[in-house]
């Protein structure tokens, strides 16, 4: 925005929605001043304006902004002549200067739009006028990352008419918080949209003691994540504690209000929500976030992809400078903060970033390095080492594990990017978060292809020396922390990915997949050596997700069930596909998975057969795909008394006021024994 004036670059699908608003229908009026800032080679194929009665895939103004279905649009093409809809002004007005562009639609749907002495007009279905309003400036093509190279300025927006205000949706300047409270000691971090040089850089926190406010922290606003993070130590964590995020923004002062509450060790059970890769197509996920609302877990779990390169469309900006990667980021993860907010404010999270949230296909982040370049046209993930700048991934990490307890070991890796892996202490349990991507070797780095073509009939050809998974650094923490978290009820170990491979078909065909580098099964001598060292935590359960199934898996080692319980959950909406469905069946759940690690499978949330194939379309939209590909959510229940966890694996779109058997995936809930 320049002195009152947005400008715009001219692409396929940019629009600014105004989100307070909610189109009719019945007659509407509205206005803009648009000009011409910059021309570029196809200028005349641009055209700025409006864009109106914009409706989702699914139901809501929050969808529409991203997955739009139908829409109408009306301005001046950038060679002069308005448009409305099909119908096309035949002369053309001047764009040396700026022009006011009036819509007006009266109560049988007839929409003009002039401008001076120019108009057009189109009838439409007045029924159809429901929805978003939005201005547009776009050019013809596929919305990808690129412009058109042509922009356009708009200023003095008026709405008017049948046009409902609701003022709730408003989404900033505040976007939302995420917390961990921790041994006495409160970190808040609170996310916000871009600001500008002459705004405020700092916020502040306050808490509320006798229904008084006071300031308990102020921070600044890291410039390149948007972030500013607050850390409180001597926290009363014995009560629940009101605070607000507050920060001036035009003459006024804005706030976020939550709850810190209070630890719940002395309660009988700790329930913890477990998520994972959120596809995007079922944005905002009402149906999700209402039925986690009334389970009411006391701490949530996000183990990665939380974002997904396509969210929202518009392709990923993995080439451009950092600020311009990080506003695509940004974009994209303001869609998980906007889902999850009004859970994230009463409830401390865990939040860690997997491979799609640093814009990877995947990541074997060989200790932190760059990824070496290659001469093709797409990056060679296995070569080990992260594709996005060093700045950019710190920030990143600000934006989703900012908020967890200091971490024990903060030396940040030779390449700069930072560490996060810590513990948690809540509950009465004690969490465990660790980096099972950031130290792991490169296959291409240490295999040859001669091994990674014998891997599938001889497992153990892969497994060569020198290749890491966790790294001597976490290691040496594990070991630490089985002594350290001997006086916990619960210990509770997090990841991105399970240490094996839990599945045996995978892609858009679903065809058998014997090996699979990316997952916690490779390299076997380093998974062993992990789970090793995590079952001298008598009890311990590990959390996960990444691999698009939910499973309850029993690691074996050096025997079956030798090792710890693994939990791993769905993704939220489901992408790539994957599925459990060996061969051959086995009573006893003992299996050898592609690399030749044990595991005994209790349980797994598969997708229903044919799924992967599924399409929206007349009578199935994509909440219904999402339940049949097998999307859902985690809940894990300890109880204190009884030394049990009960696993429960929820299927995507069912309600939790009245839950039926169903509602899980088959074999599930399962209670066991710690």
């Amino acid at each position: 925005m320049d002195d009152g004036e947005v400008v715009a670059q001219a692409a396929a699908g940019r629009n600014l929605h105004l989100l307070t608003a909610a189109l009719g229908p019945g007659s509407f009026r509205m206005e803009v001043t648009v000009r011409a800032v910059r021309r570029g080679p196809e200028f005349g194929e641009t055209w700025a304006g409006f864009e109106f009665a914009i409706q989702g895939e699914l139901d809501g103004y929050q969808n529409a902004l991203v997955h739009p279905a139908r829409s109408k649009t009306a301005g001046v093409r950038g060679d002069g002549r308005l448009f409305v809809g099909d119908a096309i002004g035949e002369e053309a007005i001047t764009l040396d200067g700026p022009v006011t562009l009036a819509l007006e639609c009266d109560r049988s749907g007839v929409v003009r739009i002039s401008a001076g002495d120019r108009a057009v007009e189109q009838k439409f279905d007045h029924r159809e006028l429901t929805g978003n309003l939005a201005l547009a400036a776009q050019a013809p093509g596929r919305a990808t990352a690129e412009t058109s190279g042509s922009e356009w300025g708009f200023r003095d927006w008026k709405v008017s008419g049948v046009v409902t205000l609701l003022v709730n949706r408003s989404f900033g300047p505040i976007l939302w918080s995420q917390y961990t409270l921790s041994r006495e000691v409160l970190k808040l971090v609170a996310l916000f949209p871009p600001i500008g040089a002459e705004d405020a850089q700092t916020a502040r926190l306050e808490i509320r003691r006798r229904n008084s406010w006071s300031t308990a922290a102020e921070a600044s606003i890291d410039p390149l994540s948007r972030t500013a993070l607050f850390r409180i130590e001597e926290w009363d964590d014995r009560t629940d504690v009101d605070y607000r995020v507050v920060y001036e923004w035009q003459g006024t002062e804005h706030e976020w209000t939550g709850v810190v509450r209070r630890d719940p060790r002395d309660e009988a059970k700790l329930k913890v929500g477990v998520f994972s890769c959120d596809h995007g197509e079922c944005f905002p996920q009402e149906s999700m976030v209402r039925n986690v609302k009334v389970q009411d877990p006391d701490l949530l779990f996000f183990a990665g992809d939380q974002i997904y390169e396509g969210h929202g469309g518009f392709g990923v900006a993995r080439d451009k400078p950092t600020e311009e990667a990080m506003l695509d980021y940004l974009r994209k993860y303001w869609q998980h903060g906007w889902t999850w907010r009004e859970l994230l404010r009463d409830r401390p999270s865990i939040v860690i970033p997997d491979d799609h949230d640093v814009f990877q296909g995947n990541v074997w982040g060989q200790g932190g390095r760059a990824l070496p370049p290659t001469d093709g046209p797409r990056p060679m993930f296995e070569n080990g080492g992260y594709l996005m700048p060093v700045d950019w991934v710190n920030a990143i990490q600000r934006t989703q594990a900012g908020h967890l307890p200091d971490s024990v070991d903060p030396t940040p890796l030779e390449s700069g990017i930072e560490v996060y892996f810590t513990e948690l202490r809540y509950g009465g349990g004690s969490f465990v978060v660790i980096e099972d991507r950031k130290f792991k070797t490169g296959p291409h780095d240490v295999l040859t292809e001669e091994q990674r073509m014998r891997a599938d009939k001889e497992p153990a050809v892969a497994d060569v020396d020198g290749a890491e998974m966790l790294g001597a650094r976490q290691e040496d923490y594990l070991r630490r922390w089985t002594r350290e978290s001997r006086d916990a009820d619960f210990r509770i170990f997090c990841s991105q990915t399970i240490f094996c491979k839990a599945t045996t078909h995978a892609g858009r065909d679903l065809k058998r997949m014997v090996v699979d580098l990316d997952c916690g099964g490779w390299p076997q001598t380093a998974r062993n050596r992990a789970l090793t060292i995590v079952r001298q935590a008598r009890g311990a359960v590990m959390l996960a997700g990444d691999q698009h199934i939910g499973s309850l898996v029993r690691h074996g080692i050096e025997d079956w069930e030798d090792g710890p319980l693994a939990f791993m959950v769905p993704g939220t909406s489901n992408g790539f596909p994957r599925a459990w469905w060996p061969s051959v069946a086995a009573e006893d759940g003992r299996f050898l998975d592609g690399l030749g690690n044990r595991m005994t499978v209790l349980g797994a949330a598969n997708p229903e057969v044919g799924s992967n194939t599924l399409r929206p379309g007349p009578g199935m939209d994509r909440e219904e795909i999402a339940y049949l590909k097998g999307s859902g959510h985690g809940i894990v229940v300890f109880d204190r008394a009884n030394e049990t966890a009960t696993f429960e694996m929820w299927r995507h779109g069912f309600d939790a006021l009245s839950p039926r058997d169903e509602d899980q995936f088959e074999g599930f809930p399962q209670t066991l024994d710690l």
